[in-house]
């Protein structure tokens, strides 16, 4: 059978995501899974705090930033560089190197298209300053006076995401059409399934979306005021 055009535009690039995720909310609807709807709602607008964040959406970057080592009068500056960690807890180091994003697909597009300018390329989050002192505290070493620090990563890291759920979505149409038939007109005919068929049909369709979700981190030990921005140096 000859493949869908909206499953081909989606292979070849040839349509965004957002459209590709407005497209799927169409033909979803017909099967009334608000789960699904939710997932592609959340996609497209952004993920509420209270919200689990798929696993995709979660990013472990590295710590850069600025420092002076010795005493205000006599001291070396050290700028944009990797700040080491010490014997800082594993549980606590990963929720300060953790970047989570969610920001709707249109946001991180800017955000992506931001960092493609930027000289440096890295997308960060800002550690505040009231956690400098925890970070030289684990080092142990009194002589380091943190002036600025951030976590960043690479563009790429925004790139996958992007990869994720087209690929996501593009398994979600191929499950369709093998279902239904040609998607073209976004409308699919559920009146010629039993009530267990469309039911089996999106338990599917959840293991396709749900299969790498994670429990959101940062439920305690939260570092506050924390935001996720185009890197600029430090």
């Amino acid at each position: 059978m000859a493949k869908s055009k909206i499953i081909k535009d989606l292979a070849n690039g040839e349509v965004d995501t957002t459209t590709a995720l407005k497209r799927a909310k169409v033909l979803i609807s017909e099967l009334q899974d608000n789960e699904l709807l939710n997932w592609i709602n959340q996609e497209i607008s952004g993920y509420p705090m209270e919200a689990t964040l798929p696993g995709y959406r979660i990013v472990e970057g590295n710590l850069l930033g600025s420092y002076l080592k010795g005493s205000m009068a006599a001291h070396m500056k050290y700028s944009n560089v990797s700040l080491p960690l010490g014997k800082m807890p594993d549980d606590l180091r990963s929720k300060l190197l953790t970047l989570q994003f969610r920001e709707g697909i249109e946001a991180l597009k800017s955000l992506l298209e931001s960092a493609k300018t930027d000289k440096d390329g890295q997308i960060g989050k800002i550690i505040p300053a009231d956690f400098f002192g925890v970070i030289s505290t684990y080092n142990k070493d009194p002589y380091m006076i943190i002036t600025s620090a951030k976590v960043v990563i690479g563009p790429q890291h925004i790139q996958n995401i992007f990869s994720v759920i087209e690929n996501k979505l593009l398994d979600i149409l191929l499950l369709l059409e093998k279902e239904f038939g040609s998607l073209d007109e976004l409308d699919i005919d559920v009146s010629c399934k039993t009530t267990e068929e469309l039911q089996n049909i999106s338990k599917e369709m959840h293991v396709l979306v749900y299969n790498d979700f994670s429990v959101k981190v940062g439920d305690n030990n939260k570092i506050k005021e924390s935001s996720i921005t185009s890197s600029k140096k430090t």
